[in-house]
């Protein structure tokens, strides 16, 4: 922990007792010496205290059905490494840490509503499922470092899944991971898929308007703060207008130009694939 950074986070607006979902690039937080992710871990821990609660996003590898022998090398259970960076995996280490079951799309927690936020979450739910808990109990967004690196909130998907724009996609059932229980390893398959966040960012300005959306330093770091309920009403209302504000500027992104609840976006997609082929072998 450092009190430079304490300090950010309260001037930021997270409090004692919060129960906040942390996003993260760790690598910009400035420290003089030690682990980054660490220091924002330690530091969060003594901000929200005893009776708050950090939430982080556990996400492990998925595949391509027709990947399922390579799959079965990286079993996904309760221990599997996350692959969201340091501090989730900071998080997933702690003794006291609740993890999530879904296969692909894990949440992992620590403090007093840390099993209210995973619970639920397994194979029959969607895949940000804990969203919807972290909602009802009133918890925050923070963003530190990536707020353009990798952009926008989570409650984002959320609402595609409340819309129920999630499986919506050619990609859906193609993708899932192998399941370790025990000594016996299964196939999870993918019916909704959460896919590409790029262009979140697009909803930073509807949040200023709306005056929800707090931002500064921490750690040196640009971050963001949000109330969790009040991000997924500005969203909601924007995306029951028009689903594919969401989507990036990329015509050739596969998640955005295989859903189907967008005709013209799946044109531009395969009217562009094959000038990136072409780009491809052209140098």
């Amino acid at each position: 922990m450092t009190q430079r950074i304490v300090s950010d986070l309260q001037n930021l607006g997270l409090r004692s007792g919060d129960t906040v979902l942390v996003r993260c690039a760790a690598k910009a937080i400035n420290v003089e010496t030690g682990s980054p992710a660490k220091a924002l871990f330690d530091s969060i821990c003594h901000t929200i205290g005893p009776t708050g609660t950090l939430v982080a996003l556990s996400f492990t590898s998925d595949f391509y059905f027709w990947q399922k022998q390579r799959a079965a090398q990286f079993p996904f259970h309760s221990r599997t490494k996350s692959e969201t960076g340091a501090l989730p995996q900071i998080v997933l280490d702690h003794p006291s840490s609740v993890r999530s079951k879904h296969p692909t799309n894990s949440f992992v927690a620590i403090g007093p509503n840390a099993n209210a936020i995973v619970q639920g979450h397994d194979e029959s739910s969607t895949s940000f499922f804990p969203i919807k808990n972290l909602i009802d109990l009133g918890g925050k967004l923070l963003l530190v470092g990536c707020v353009d690196s990798s952009p926008g909130l989570s409650t984002v998907h959320r609402v595609q899944e409340d819309l129920g724009l999630a499986d919506k996609t050619l990609m859906s059932r193609m993708r899932g991971c192998a399941v370790q229980e025990g000594d016996d390893i299964r196939w999870f398959e993918r019916k909704d898929v959460a896919g590409c966040s790029a262009g979140f960012g697009k909803f930073y300005r509807h949040y200023e308007s709306a005056g929800i959306l707090r931002t500064g330093l921490v750690g040196g770091a640009y971050s963001i703060f949000a109330d969790a309920a009040a991000a997924y009403n500005v969203e909601r209302t924007i995306l029951e207008k028009d689903p594919t504000v969401a989507f990036c500027d990329d015509p050739s992104c596969t998640s955005c130009g295989l859903r189907t609840y967008a005709p013209a976006r799946m044109t531009r997609f395969f009217l562009s694939v094959p000038l990136k082929v072409a780009r491809r072998f052209l140098g």
